[in-house]
């Protein structure tokens, strides 16, 4: 990869004429990211080639693959380094990083999404808590530049759209002065998602253990350690829970048990044990189960707008930003109408995860539900309504129609999947 060599010795000469200032590197390595032009000189494939025929990689700075799927270092040098990160399915969390440089989109396209956050009340030095702010949300091509600020000056989660992605890292290395690198969880959750703690570690590997043997003591033993843990440890108990629950596919087919139910138990024992600070937990891990649900459906999708459209309602809120979007990737068409038309195509569609459900969630969906959405997107009034059922759906706008309309809005805010078009 003789061109990334280039690059890189090309950055370390400038980046050591301004004296390793971090301050200029995000600067340097976004306008030798442009100047460059590697996207057009290169196919990630190629990547993919060297790193399987080259005899010897440079070191691999992110050996587990942790941050992509894989990451694959091309390029070290003593300050920083080049990476290549490839991503099979979607996304990434809502995060910070403890490092500086510039991203280029090398493979496909992604959803580009900024965030900040107002501290409200710090914790501990791993957990904060306070208000993750949406900021604007963008679509990224083959090409794309932007740069990467350290700590909380670039709070941000991408979202890519093809299969498979692909983006070129210049970066420097982990700085402790911008260290915890936190994820943000909406609404209102900073934590490090690196924090480990052996005996924590241990105790959750027990806890995995006996949930998969459906052992009786299970749940008391569970909220147990939530009644002797600090908030922290309690929210990533939870999670680990949660995921558990969520993840059992034969619950899920079967209804062996309401996992919800189980879960709620041991949010009450959370809200016992740490008062009102822990009100906010239902939020937080609703929004979790959300996002859970938009991935899993997604993933029984072939349809590149579906998953586009799902892609939108899995990172954005409210119907004003997901339209906007809608219409920039898709200009030529109204972004109401379009969104209608995939949301029936959706309510059409099955997906073969054992419960035959359609790929909305909602297995009674009809008419009527389009007729409700519609009228939310268009923001009718009730004269509007009244017209718009009258003249363009053929259906005589009784006081009985009018409340049918308005409970079908009502069940359809509520829908997991259709939830983001509501708030």
């Amino acid at each position: 990869m003789e061109e990334f060599t280039k690059i890189g010795e090309r950055i370390e000469k400038i980046w050591r004429d301004k004296n390793y200032s971090e301050v200029s590197f995000p600067d340097i390595a976004a306008e030798a990211l442009e100047e460059a032009e590697l996207p057009k000189k290169f196919s990630a494939f190629d990547v993919m080639k060297w790193a399987l025929r080259t005899s010897s990689l440079p070191e691999q700075k992110d050996l587990r693959g942790r941050f992509g799927d894989p990451p694959i270092t091309i390029y070290n040098s003593l300050r920083f380094h080049v990476d290549v990160y490839f991503w099979l399915e979607g996304t990434t969390t809502i995060h910070q990083h403890a490092f500086c440089g510039a991203f280029q989109v090398f493979h496909g396209s992604s959803l580009h999404s900024i965030y900040d956050f107002e501290v409200e009340e710090p914790i501990n030095f791993f957990t904060e808590l306070g208000k993750v702010n949406f900021q604007k949300c963008e679509l990224l091509k083959v090409g794309d530049i932007r740069k990467i600020l350290p700590g909380r000056e670039f709070i941000h989660a991408l979202f890519h759209l093809d299969q498979p992605s692909a983006t070129i890292v210049i970066r420097t290395h982990r700085s402790p002065l911008h260290l915890p690198q936190f994820d943000y969880r909406k609404p209102c959750l900073a934590i490090d998602p690196f924090f480990e703690e052996p005996n924590m570690i241990k105790k959750f590997q027990t806890v995995s253990s006996i949930l998969r043997l459906n052992l009786a003591e299970a749940d008391d033993l569970i909220s147990e350690i939530i009644e002797n843990s600090d908030f922290q440890t309690t929210f990533l108990l939870l999670s680990f829970v949660k995921d558990h629950l969520d993840n059992n596919k034969m619950n899920r087919i079967f209804s062996l048990q309401n996992s919800q139910q189980r879960f709620n138990k041991f949010l009450e024992v959370a809200v016992k044990r740490h008062g009102n600070r822990a009100n906010v937990l239902p939020s937080i891990f609703h929004n979790q189960h959300r996002i859970l649900e938009i991935v899993r459906r997604r993933s029984y999708i072939t349809n590149s707008e579906h998953r586009f459209f799902l892609a939108l309602l899995m990172n954005l809120e409210g119907k004003k930003n997901i339209l906007k979007l809608v219409e920039a990737r898709f200009p030529q068409f109204d972004p109401i109408e379009k969104v209608l038309d995939w949301i029936d195509e959706l309510s059409r569609t099955k997906v073969f995860d054992g419960s035959l459900q359609n790929a909305l969630g909602i297995d009674d969906f009809d008419h009527f539900d389009l007729i409700a959405l519609e009228s939310h997107l268009k923001n009718f009034t009730t004269e509007q309504e009244r017209e718009f059922l009258k003249h363009s759906c053929d259906v005589e706008p009784t006081e009985e129609i009018l409340k049918k309309v308005t409970e079908r809005k009502k069940k359809l805010s509520q829908a997991v999947v259709l939830e983001p078009l509501f708030l």
